[in-house]
């Protein structure tokens, strides 16, 4: 009798079960032992089979989707649909000033000097020689016996030239970037007529439809399946079409990527028009090197990007093609001027913590707001690069532990709480939605080690300023959240590292003001236990809204002062622009054997708790 052969299951044990079941159920088998070396083989075979061509067809239907490709070139495939370009290696860039003394050297000089693109510098970084080159030809013409050339912009890196023919009889031709490692930005790409012509023209990276004509000197730019990119042109219609036997150069530079970052001395490789005597002083130190776009950050952008459509108008939308356009970002966020904390309406902020700094600088930001997104933005909007709002946990932490558990002293169980930390802080926190989860903290701290039974972890807020002694300090700071107000009449919401006024060390505490919520901040010195205030009026502490206002003070020295609260949540969001980060220099660590765990009851008696609350002082 004929029966009916499951085909759901694509395990190779129930596949095999099925294929065993189904040849049961057929007459011709009745008498059959079907566990018998033969015929295990050959279900075995057939289960295999069945098993691999499942798996097989699983793993190309998961390569059609951008986001279960797991091999980068469907990915890149897959996103080049949705008009997607991933981002390539970026070189390491500074700018220097260069020199040329020709005092002494014979002969008649010539009144302009050309330093072409391409010239190579040399730099170490961590033991390691880099090479740059510059990025642009400038002119410069003597004075006295010097040539000068300003702002000289320096990529890390090697530069190269190659040149295609091009041949209208192969369609949609593309011409391939011999190098993985090439970053795109440096590209520069001319077309000539052919081999003996001395003039070119400029073709420029394609950006918009808009003003696009069959006249339009532009090029396309995309990675191909096998990671190189490769640049075509218009059909004619929509952009110029180089004509037959036309000579198409690429210019690019190929680089480590971040290795080089960091850079801020070079020494001249090649010499300039003949002369050696060259002298470099650095302008910008090298940053802004970065490795190429990963497949997961693919899988993320590109629907972004998609979405978009290259035009500003949500701040989802200005997060979209910043991240595709610049370069210098370790994270990014974007929020309208109506989510302020007083609306500014018609503006856009932005907030990017950069990969090699704290903040950008003033030329990068300039770039964002221009160059990236001139032509895009809707006009009535104002787009505002502003600094991210730096906020630091200290925190005291406290563990118990059973030693029975443990081959571990209670130093090196320290050590591995101290990793779990810092791992937390690196994968949850350093970046602008970087909620700190105490529980999350506490169950990775649970965890690190078998032996620790539980743990406590008290979170304190800081920001660290840097006064003026010339003039009134001034300082507005912003912490995520509210803080904790103690309700000692004596207690201080605030506590601050010492800073000196007339040779005596000073601090600052605060005091509630009657009637309202707020609180007046006091300098003082000790004089034995005692405070004795110095400045009466100093500034206010806002609890509720988190906030810490410093006014009317002038110390004798520029040493920075920590000012530190207590949060009121023992879960801290930042908002906007705010990034929270651990500063492991500033926890502590108590580590205590369990005395119920090692002792039972007996061990009950003398147990000891960690406090939730630290002094006011």
């Amino acid at each position: 009798m004929a029966s009916n052969l499951k085909t759901t299951e694509l395990d190779f044990d129930d596949i095999k079960r099925n294929l065993k079941n189904f040849l049961k159920r057929q007459t011709v088998f009745n008498d059959y032992d079907f566990d018998g070396a033969g015929l295990n083989v050959l279900l075995d075979v057939l289960a295999y089979n069945t098993h691999y061509n499942a798996m097989a067809g699983h793993l190309a239907l998961n390569e059609a989707f951008l986001d279960s490709a797991q091999i980068r070139g469907n990915a890149v495939s897959r996103a080049r649909m949705l008009g997607y370009v991933p981002a390539s290696q970026l070189a390491a860039k500074g700018t220097v000033n260069i020199v040329v003394n020709v005092a002494g050297v014979a002969g008649t000089k010539p009144t302009n000097l050309s330093l072409p693109r391409g010239t190579k510098l040399s730099t170490t970084v961590d033991g390691e020689t880099f090479q740059f080159v510059t990025l642009n030809t400038q002119s410069a013409t003597i004075v006295g016996n010097t040539y000068t050339y300003n702002n000289v912009e320096i990529a890390e890196g090697n530069y190269n030239s190659i040149k295609y023919r091009v041949d209208n009889d192969i369609e949609n031709q593309k011409h391939q970037i011999p190098h993985k490692l090439v970053d795109t930005s440096t590209l520069r790409v001319r077309v000539q007529a052919n081999e003996e012509s001395t003039s070119f023209d400029i073709f420029t990276l394609f950006t918009t439809l808009l003003n696009v004509d069959a006249s339009s000197k532009i090029y396309h730019l995309q990675e191909n399946t096998s990671g190189f990119y490769e640049v075509y042109f218009g059909d004619g219609v929509t952009g110029s079409k180089p004509l037959n036997n036309n000579i198409v150069t690429l210019d690019y530079v190929h680089s480590n990527g971040p290795d080089a970052n960091g850079a801020n001395a070079f020494a001249m490789v090649d010499d300039i028009g003949g002369f050696s005597n060259i002298t470099i002083t650095t302008v910008t130190t090298a940053a802004g090197g970065a490795a190429g776009e990963t497949l997961e950050s693919i899988r993320y952008n590109a629907p972004l990007t998609y979405t978009s459509q290259n035009r500003a108008v949500t701040a989802d939308d200005y997060r979209a093609i910043i991240q595709r356009e610049f370069s210098n970002i370790d994270a990014i966020s974007t929020w309208g001027g109506e989510d302020q904390a007083v609306p500014d309406y018609g503006k856009i902020f932005i907030a990017i913590k950069p990969k090699t700094a704290d903040t950008l600088t003033e030329d990068e930001k300039a770039t964002v707001t221009g160059a990236v997104l001139q032509g895009k933005n809707v006009v009535s909007i104002t787009p505002t690069v502003v600094d991210p709002n730096y906020s630091f946990l200290e925190l005291d932490v406290a563990f118990k532990y059973n030693p029975n558990l443990t081959d571990r002293t209670d130093i090196e169980l320290k050590a591995v709480v101290s990793d779990t930390i810092d791992d937390y802080s690196l994968n949850d926190l350093n970046k602008f939605d970087g909620v700190f989860r105490h529980s999350a903290l506490l169950r990775a701290i649970d965890s690190s080690d078998p032996a620790i039974l539980n743990s406590s972890v008290r979170p304190f807020l800081f920001k660290n300023i840097t006064p003026l002694t010339t003039i009134s300090n001034n300082f507005s700071l912003v912490y995520p959240g509210s803080f904790f107000v103690p309700g000692g009449a004596t207690d201080s919401c605030i506590q601050s590292t010492a800073f000196k006024v007339n040779g005596v060390e000073n601090f600052f505490n605060d005091v509630a003001i009657p009637g309202s919520s707020n609180r007046k901040i006091f300098a003082f010195r000790l004089v034995g236990a005692e405070k004795v205030t110095t400045i009466s009026d100093c500034g206010v502490v806002d609890p509720t809204e988190g906030t810490i206002t410093l006014n009317s003070f002038i110390p004798d020295d520029a040493t920075p002062i920590r000012i530190t609260v207590t949060p009121d949540s023992l879960d801290i969001a930042p908002k906007r622009d705010e990034i929270l980060s651990i500063d492991s220099t500033r926890t502590t660590m108590t580590a205590n054997k369990d005395t119920i765990a090692t002792s039972g009851s007996s061990g009950s008696v003398n147990y000891q708790t960690t406090s939730r609350f630290r002094s006011s002082g």
